[in-house]
């Protein structure tokens, strides 16, 4: 019996969970609950097979994972048997690209229906399908006598290939066990605990810090990458680029891993293997001054630019500079040498973070042209869940009672919004640490009370499964269960349709699908989702009363004052606040001028901020900030914030509307304020 791939991911999830209800599976999964069952029967039939207990869902509240399943899996996890796997359409296209870049033979479709387990007519079709997918990165699949099926393309571009499909591979369940019967079905190629070995002997070593589930991916490329220097099949790199990359730190990392694995030295690929240990490693966090190199000083103006553009201001700036720096740099490394990646959260950081992405987006737009890379979405949205993390700021805790880890190997922005999340759910639970895999498999914690870990633990305390980004049924669960434990009580979890039901009882229900989609963003526990309060749109903030337009002023500190003054009229500021504000020009300098004749002036919530405003000023005749002609402002927003979040859904109106050039001059030209606000208006229905 072979497990297909949505029945085998949600057998991962409830033994990553061990209990949940029909309806948080159903939130998870985005399923129906028919279709959940039909998995269901699915699963317990394979487990039948495997003389498993099954799982009980039908007519009970809570679905629990037998314990003997546990064990099996626990057990099975280092395990290779035999295939017990049915590839998807898309593995299959995957398989054959792979199998092809490790061939040291001509291969034929006899090969590969005995690879994949399909006809003839199916792998034909399957080739074509492949070269579709993969053409955009410039690597074909050919067929000719001589030589079989094979792969046509410059050998760095059929690599970053490979790195992808390894990368969307080991999303899946089962994707490690595929990878290891490709590779057995392409006989002799290393042993992936000697590889893993030496990758982490390295860093010991050397003293660097490498992402784990990179690292993870990068071990798995080294097996296929065997076969590759077996047949002398080398990356080519230009004699500048050479002798720029053998002056990194990373060419003496790169010599002793080949020495340790018995790799054939050879220049180019020392370079090729300098650029992916320069992608695993996170930047360092003690810079001194004088090796702040560029990427570092990039950092600090991606700061000082996010916390104009964010309209914040950071308490402890040097440290969001350095962790940011540890992201940064291996990230350009990736972007700079198209190493591939793959953010499974990416979908959620649009959905859940949306305005704060499109901030970060637009954010890194001159940085990418600056640096001559393109920086892809994936990227970004890990970036914007970094900055995330550090808007998040929990409420003073009560004294000490849990103490709680985090593990995480999916590198520091990831480790950074679980914890905010943990710290925003639970004010009985102190997170004190967070943790590499590696990290926790070294130490000893003894006097910590739970773990919280995006990864399964082999660990006696309690441990608790969770996600980067968590949707408001997820922390839902997730208090639920932490509550039981700790206290030993949980809370009903009400499904829609008892809700639904109860209401048509008593009430006459005129928008079902409406009351529905409202009643499922509700929570029991009111701070599981304090994050989502309501965020006003553009047009919220800027009405007739908060715009202005005005000839001429005598200088820039005037401007700000008129700017300002609905803010101050309507009690959204105090006097305080406008001169916070002039206070940090003169202090900082012109850094809220944010681009041609605009400026955006602000100051922390503490200094005067009653309520979340925005106003606009715009001048028919410039002034000049700090008396400097190379700062002319005509348009001026003046934002007040009350939170790091409240204003975000605006300001990324704002800035939507700020990045077309045709807008700003439209806003100079324009005399009615009617008009004015027609355009904040039209922004404002942009989600």
């Amino acid at each position: 019996m072979m497990i297909e791939k949505r029945p085998a991911l949600l057998l991962n999830y409830l033994l990553k969970v061990k209990n949940t209800t029909m309806n948080q599976l159903m939130d998870y999964t985005q399923l129906t609950k028919r279709q959940i069952s039909y998995d269901l029967e699915k699963v317990n039939h394979w487990l039948k097979e495997k003389g498993l207990p099954v799982i009980p869902y039908k007519g009970i509240h809570y679905i629990a994972m037998p314990e003997d399943v546990v064990e099996y899996f626990r057990k099975q996890q280092n395990l290779i048997n035999e295939r017990d796997f049915n590839l998807t359409e898309e593995e299959r296209l995957i398989f054959i690209y792979l199998y092809l870049f490790i061939r040291q033979e001509p291969i034929s479709s006899v090969h590969l229906t005995h690879l994949l387990k399909v006809s003839k007519n199916t792998v034909i079709s399957d080739v074509k399908k492949a070269n579709d997918v993969n053409s955009p990165y410039l690597v074909e699949i050919r067929y000719t006598r001589q030589r079989g099926y094979h792969l046509i393309g410059t050998e760095l571009d059929k690599r970053v290939l490979v790195m992808k499909h390894l990368s969307e591979l080991l999303q899946v369940p089962y994707g490690e066990k595929m990878i290891d019967y490709l590779l057995n079905e392409g006989n002799e190629y290393f042993r992936f605990d000697h590889i893993h070995s030496s990758l982490k002997h390295i860093e010991k070593m050397f003293g660097l810090q490498f992402v784990e589930e990179r690292l993870l991916q990068f071990s798995y490329f080294l097996k296929f990458y065997y076969f590759r220097q077996k047949e002398k099949k080398f990356v080519r790199f230009h004699s500048d680029e050479m002798s720029v990359l053998k002056k990194e730190r990373m060419w003496s990392v790169a010599e002793k891993l080949f020495l340790l694995l018995g790799l054939e030295e050879e220049e180019s690929e020392l370079c090729y293997f300098t650029i992916q240990l320069l992608g695993l490693s996170l930047g360092s966090v003690s810079v001194q001054d004088g090796d702040r190199d560029l990427l570092f000083k990039l950092c600090e103006q991606l700061v000082l630019d996010f916390e104009s553009k964010a309209c914040i201001a950071f308490e402890k700036k040097d440290e969001v500079i350095k962790t940011l720096y540890q992201h940064i740099k291996p990230a350009y490394f990736r972007m700079k040498y198209r190493i591939p990646i793959t953010n499974p959260l990416l979908d959620q950081i649009k959905s859940e973070h949306q305005e704060l992405y499109t901030i970060v987006k637009e954010m890194l737009l001159p940085i990418g042209s600056l640096l001559g890379i393109t920086i892809p979405d994936e990227e970004v949205g890990f970036i914007a869940i970094h900055f995330g993390a550090l808007l998040e700021k929990p409420k003073q805790m009560m004294p000490k009672k849990k103490r709680a880890l985090v593990v995480c190997p999916s590198g520091i922005s990831s480790s950074l919004m679980v914890k905010h999340q943990l710290e925003s759910l639970f004010s009985e639970i102190t997170v004190e640490s967070t943790l590499s895999l590696q990290e926790f498999q070294e130490g000893k914690f003894e006097g910590y009370d739970l773990i919280f870990s995006t990864v399964g633990l082999e660990t006696t305390l309690p441990c608790f499964h969770v996600k980067p980004i968590m949707t408001p049924v997820e922390k839902n669960s997730l208090v639920n269960e932490v509550y039981q434990h700790l206290f030993g009580f949980q809370y009903r979890n009400l499904s829609l349709k008892e809700l639904m039901h109860t209401i048509e009882q008593f009430a006459n229900v005129y928008d079902e699908e409406g009351l529905k989609d409202a009643l499922s963003k509700m929570t029991f526990h009111k701070k599981v989702d304090v994050y989502r309060g309501r965020q006003p749109v553009l047009h919220d903030l800027l009405k007739e009363e908060t715009i202005q337009i005005i000839e001429q002023l005598s200088d820039w500190e005037e401007a700000i004052r008129v700017a300002a003054h609905p803010l101050l009229k309507k009690g959204a500021i105090d006097t305080s606040y406008i001169d916070a504000m002039i206070e940090n020009v003169k202090t900082v300098g012109p850094y809220v001028v944010i681009g041609p004749e605009v400026a955006i002036p602000h100051a922390r919530p503490e200094m005067g901020v009653n309520q979340v405003g925005m106003s606009f000023l715009k001048l028919n005749k410039p002034v000049y900030f700090l008396n400097d002609e190379k700062h002319p402002v005509r348009l001026l927003f003046c934002i007040a914030a009350i939170d790091n979040k409240t204003h975000l859904k605006a300001l990324s109106q704002l800035t939507k509307l700020l990045s077309e050039k045709a807008n700003i001059e439209r806003l100079k030209e324009l005399e009615s304020i009617d008009k004015i606000s027609e355009l904040f208006k039209h922004y404002s229905a942009i989600a």
